[in-house]
């Protein structure tokens, strides 16, 4: 089954941890999710209340 998952942050969350910094994706579109990879730079544009779908080379907006 699929299932559509919001996640409305657009910036990675900073864990330290000891000498250890690590940055975790929060916008779901990371390829080493948990880990962050720079993929929420796609999302700098997005329009507020309005729902997203990617892919590998775009976006699609949803209307509701």
């Amino acid at each position: 089954m699929a299932r559509l998952v919001k996640l409305t942050e657009k910036c990675p969350y900073k864990l330290e941890a000891g000498e250890e910094t690590y940055y975790l994706c929060q916008c779901g579109l990371s390829k080493r999710f948990p880990f962050c990879d720079g993929s929420h730079k796609r999302t700098r544009d997005e329009e507020e209340g309005k729902l997203y779908v990617y892919d590998q080379e775009s976006r699609v907006e949803i209307k509701l």
